[in-house]
């Protein structure tokens, strides 16, 4: 599918072709098939995708141009109403191949670097994302917000989906992938690239969204995922 230019002007080049390269390995036909990644398939149609639509029903305009910046499938977007079209979702990621398996509920899908994204300054009504912050470093995500503040428009907001450092969940992911690399004495073994910024605070997540333009609207504590990932949602005020 092709972004119109009402939508956003697209670079003639995408950066970051060492995280592209995770990523698509992840992302791979291979391993989306494994026991696993069906099950995270799962959790996301089940339960991830309840989470997104009550936020995005929430907080997000009943009208306008909406960005998921670090896609992958949108699974966790497939409950979205887009109150009859009114609302025209884009899929962002640095994944070629998987935005070819997004999920319909998408409108537009773009190959983007989340880092420089092809939107115009103050051009979108809203952007979320699942799981996708905790894979940078502060400095980093610093850098993606800021990003996300030059291409919201004033007065609208953002959604992030972050795990959280004490996620019950996460814990016991951690603790399986021990064994598993245990076993195997061989190539480490993760379910997911590395989380290397979870979610430690309510505190924590303000002050990041503060030092970057943003005013902190509302933290969920992780009762909509159960207890799997923190949500974060704030304003850009000017």
């Amino acid at each position: 599918m092709t972004m119109t230019t009402s939508i956003a002007q697209l670079r003639n080049d995408v950066d970051g072709s060492d995280a592209r390269d995770a990523w698509s390995a992840h992302w791979s036909a291979g391993k989306q098939q494994t026991l696993s990644q069906r099950f995270f398939s799962f959790y996301r149609k089940a339960v991830f995708a309840r989470t997104v639509k009550y936020f995005f029903d929430k907080y997000f305009p009943e009208k306008g141009i909406f960005v998921e910046a670090g896609s992958g499938t949108a699974e966790t977007s497939m409950r979205i109403d887009k109150r009859g079209g009114s609302r025209k979702l884009v899929a962002a990621d640095i994944v070629q191949p998987v935005l070819k398996q997004c999920h319909p509920v998408m409108d537009e899908r773009v190959c983007s670097d989340i880092f420089s994204l092809p939107f115009a300054d103050n051009s979108i009504d809203g952007i979320w994302n699942v799981g996708v912050m905790e894979h940078f470093t502060q400095e980093e995500i610093d850098m993606i917000m800021r990003e996300f503040y030059r291409v919201i428009k004033p007065g609208h907001r953002i959604i992030l989906l972050i795990p959280g450092a004490d996620s019950p969940p996460q814990k016991i992911l951690r603790v399986m992938e021990k064994i598993i690399n245990a076993r195997n004495k061989g190539k480490e073994f993760r379910f997911h690239p590395p989380e290397i910024s979870q979610m430690r605070s309510k505190r924590a997540g303000g002050e990041m969204l503060q030092r970057n333009g943003f005013q902190f609207v509302h933290y969920d504590y992780g009762f909509r995922s159960l207890l799997a990932f923190k949500t974060l949602v704030a304003v850009k005020t000017q």
